[in-house]
């Protein structure tokens, strides 16, 4: 089988997947922990920016936010806590969708939120039913979905390039063999670049990122969309450090070397978002590049420092914040994707007072 669908399975399987038998997303008992567990300042920052979007959009009666992913529901929870309290007028407005595959992770994100009242109770969608169903408009979020999503595995040989596959051996451990690249689409992802690699070097193309981004391209009729991911320019995809691809895995907080043999569906796998894929993927549909950069700056742009320097957070809750600044922590290996559809162009967003960083 492809890559691909290795992860696919190992992640994704109705039985023995890790998101719909495990996952465990958390700090005591967790295999993670994303921004929104570390520190509710995070989604308090990004409440800015979703004001901001309400207020380019004219302040519809409607603003939904769908947020991809949504794990265990924290960020969810800390957005709708957030805006409740700093733009009531929009707090009533909002329509909650949460994105989800997982029966497990659906549970414990109706779990979090069954603490707070709505008017208009969340709603839960999994991917693949958004079609026939009126565009919205508003914002779509994720964090950290896109590097969850499966990969197939390249590698440059001498004169072209191969393809990864999982077999199972007479044992009944899993292998890697080389082949013959599994789809004439998969070239999409071989960069200009690539004829450049070393013999040996490694990557993956997220087939799936093209249709997911359809489907909810398709999806909303005015707004933005907002990625915040691990992931790579173009230059960082080449660099040497990136000889082996950029694959791995999770488990109790610790790297899983190799992949192939633990028990898949115990791990937590993820793969760096290639961003320039995904901005030439959202321009051919007709979205626009509003803005782009890593998490460092972003948060800052949106006044993390502000925070930092107030005496009403403890030292515990400032650590947190460095945390997602950091640039050998979460500052620079996290960038930030602002997309747009149906609005006029404009430059000064609050988190990118820019034009975008170069891809």
């Amino acid at each position: 089988m492809t890559f691909r669908d290795f992860m696919a399975r190992a992640l994704s399987d109705p039985t023995g997947g890790y998101y719909t038998r495990n996952a465990r997303i958390g700090f005591s008992r967790g295999d993670f922990y994303t921004a929104p567990e570390l520190s509710p300042a995070f989604a308090l920052l990004l409440s800015r920016q979703i004001v901001e979007i309400d207020a380019v959009l004219g302040h519809p009666n409607e603003f939904y936010l769908m947020e991809t992913g949504p794990g265990n529901g924290t960020l969810m929870r800390d957005l709708l806590v957030s805006l409740r309290l700093s733009a009531p007028h929009l707090a009533l407005r909002v329509r909650p969708i949460l994105y989800e595959i997982s029966p497990v992770l659906v549970e414990k994100q109706k779990e979090k939120l069954s603490s707070l009242s709505f008017d208009h109770p969340p709603e839960w969608i999994r991917p693949g039913e958004l079609s026939g169903r009126d565009p919205i408009d508003g914002v779509i979020l994720g964090n950290e979905f896109l590097d969850a999503l499966p990969a197939h595995r390249l590698r440059r040989t001498r004169d072209s390039f191969s393809e990864i596959y999982i077999e199972e051996d007479g044992s009944g451990k899993f292998i890697e063999v080389e082949g013959e690249l599994s789809s004439s689409s998969l070239t999409e992802g071989v960069h200009s670049t690539a004829w450049d690699y070393p013999e040996g070097f490694e990557w993956e193309v997220q087939a799936d990122l093209c249709s997911i981004l359809e489907e909810l391209y398709h999806s909303l009729g005015k707004g933005c969309m907002l990625w915040i991911d691990y992931g790579d320019t173009a230059r960082e995809r080449v660099s040497p450090k990136r000889e082996k691809g950029s694959l791995m895995g999770y488990r109790k907080h610790a790297l899983v070397e190799d992949v192939t043999q633990a028990d898949p569906g115990s791990v937590d796998m993820t793969v760096h978002v290639d961003f320039p894929l995904l901005a030439r993927k959202a321009t051919m549909l007709g979205m626009r590049l509003e803005g782009f950069s890593d998490q460092m700056h972003y948060l800052m742009n949106l006044g993390i420092e502000e925070w930092l320097g107030d005496e009403q957070f403890s030292s515990e809750e400032k650590a947190a914040m460095v945390t997602l600044i950091h640039p050998l922590r979460m500052g620079e290996a996290f960038k930030v994707m602002l997309l747009s559809k149906g609005i006029d162009h404009r430059v000064g967003w609050k988190g990118f007072p820019r034009e975008p960083l170069p891809l």
